[in-house]
């Protein structure tokens, strides 16, 4: 696989329902050896039915649609938080992207980033923008998860997932903090719902992936 980040969230599409092809696969002691670490880890977004089948009540709907944005500034920040994020608190996850890992410390200086940053929340936009037909949304975000188990050869591991979560909810909450335009009710309302649409699409890219998983162990 060429050196190219890759944001295998983001940089994806709906694929019809087909099942992706996994590059270089992975053999049955591979993907058990993944289960038997991250078992604890799976359990986290696997495991909660109610949020799988969540429906966004008309309130929260356009709670969501008022506090969101798609203007650059404020998609670009939002992205770059999530990775600072996810790079502070895990520094081995900027191996999974080798353009931005190479400018090391300097790397939130470099064009490769900011564009990583863009990337990821296309996904949460598409969320967004299909907040009224959520029954589209569970089968494209599992699609998204099910083309993370390719990424495992570069050092994806499932716990990720949960690092992702925390890093959309801490940077959510931020953005909606700083959001002038509402009040305190409000933006409270607003950070819980934030993070239970969080929940639903990490829990959704999960369980996308571990369906791949359990595909690839049958064979």
């Amino acid at each position: 696989m060429n050196a190219r980040s890759v944001d295998p969230v983001a940089d994806s599409k709906p694929n019809n329902g087909m099942t992706p092809t996994v590059q270089n696969g992975h053999t049955n002691g591979d993907l058990n050896h993944m289960r038997a670490e991250n078992g604890p880890t799976r359990t986290r977004s696997m495991d909660s039915d109610k949020i799988v089948e969540w429906e966004p009540s008309p309130e929260e709907k356009e709670i969501i649609k008022q506090t969101w944005s798609d203007d650059f500034s404020f998609l670009y920040e939002l992205g770059s938080s999530i990775y600072v994020y996810i790079f502070n608190h895990n520094p081995e996850a900027k191996k999974l992207f080798p353009t931005i890992h190479q400018h090391g410390e300097k790397y939130k200086e470099s064009k490769e980033f900011r564009a990583q940053a863009l990337k990821f929340v296309q996904a949460i936009s598409h969320t967004v923008k299909n907040i009224y037909h959520m029954n589209d949304l569970a089968p494209y975000l599992s699609d998204i998860g099910r083309r993370h188990v390719k990424f495992a050869e570069r050092g994806f591991k499932p716990e990720y997932w949960d690092l992702f979560l925390d890093a959309m909810e801490h940077s959510l909450s931020d953005q909606i903090n700083s959001i002038q335009s509402i009040d305190d009710t409000k933006r409270a309302k607003a950070v819980q719902v934030w993070r239970r649409l969080a929940f639903y699409i990490i829990t959704h890219l999960k369980r996308g992936f571990f369906a791949e998983m359990d595909r690839l162990e049958m064979k």
